[in-house]
């Protein structure tokens, strides 16, 4: 199915599906019984964490719209001559309605992941049209080159101050497993670099999972996925404390229903819809922050103090 079809059914009255669903990938969502994410669980050192969404929080950009975004720009470098003409033009089709897409989402006619998730049907549906380790060589040097791996300051001065205190930092990412690799070993480097080496081993992840080759996709941010897995690792005691929390959405509202009283939970650049719905979501007793950086500019601003122009 090409892209234009999955959005007429996407958006009819009588769909209850993921479009990667209608785009038949397989979409798992059982995270907990699968090899993958037990054997992330396993290798958590029990200890005090700090623990931080990626995109948006940490990372100035999406991962997930990153790796498709550097897809398209990939293939469209190669010599379309050495490919089959009819794969190609089904490649240009799809990418005029991913574009479509992308514009129905920041219209908020859709929802983003949904956006975000079509992207991901694009790079499996035309993967065969790169060489997969050149493709991802090019991530590479294109973060690089454009400086991608700068974090938000006020993010980066929060992990900084965990590390040196000797407590662990978990990021958790909605993004594929390839292109947060690719993040995190620049990251290690930029970590070397301005704190220390010895700080590389106090760093744990969790992401989503995608198989290139089955098209098995484990996103493992689906609904309250979120708040359920953290819940998993408070239950094991891996998190024998939890410092902080830093994320960016009203969607996480739930993970702080899980804290302990008077702990302090960051807000970074948060959504309108977190100031919305804030009266509503809250948690009493939780230290909410809302930290906003633009430029050379970090503040940190009260929910009643906000004023829309």
């Amino acid at each position: 199915m090409i892209l234009e079809k999955a959005l007429v059914e996407l958006n009819s009255k009588q769909n209850t599906r993921d479009i990667l669903e209608i785009l038949w990938i397989t979409f798992n969502c059982n995270h907990f019984d699968n090899d993958y994410y037990k054997d992330k669980i396993e290798k958590f050192t029990k200890w005090e964490y700090f623990i931080s969404d990626l995109d948006g929080t940490f990372f100035r950009w999406t991962l997930q719209k990153e790796a498709v975004s550097l897809f398209i720009k990939f293939v469209k470098k190669q010599d379309y001559f050495d490919m089959d003409l009819d794969d190609y033009s089904n490649f240009l089709k799809d990418v005029k309605f991913f574009n479509d897409l992308e514009k129905k989402a920041y219209n908020k006619e859709i929802e983003y992941f949904e956006y975000l998730n079509a992207g991901i049907f694009l790079l499996l549906k035309h993967k065969n049209l790169v060489e997969w380790d050149e493709y991802l060589a090019y991530i590479k040097y294109s973060f690089k080159k454009k400086e991608k791996i700068n974090p938000f300051r006020f993010s980066f001065k929060k992990l900084k101050e965990i590390l040196e205190g000797g407590k662990n930092f978990i990021f958790v990412s909605w993004a594929p497993d390839f292109i947060f690799d690719i993040y995190l070993d620049l990251l290690k480097k930029y970590i070397w670099k301005n704190i220390w080496e010895q700080y590389i081993k106090q760093i744990f992840w969790v992401w989503s999972f995608l198989s290139i080759n089955t098209q098995e996709y484990m996103p493992l941010w689906g609904k309250d996925h979120k708040s359920w897995f953290i819940k998993r690792l408070i239950d094991n005691w891996i998190f024998t404390n939890i410092v902080w929390w830093m994320w960016d959405t009203a969607s996480d509202f739930w993970i702080s229903y899980m804290l302990n009283e008077n702990t302090d939970f960051y807000f970074v650049n948060p959504e309108k819809k977190v100031f919305d719905k804030f009266d509503e979501f809250k948690k009493d007793n939780i230290n909410y922050h809302f930290v906003i950086e633009r430029k050379d500019l970090i503040i940190e601003v009260k929910k009643e103090d906000i004023k829309y122009i």
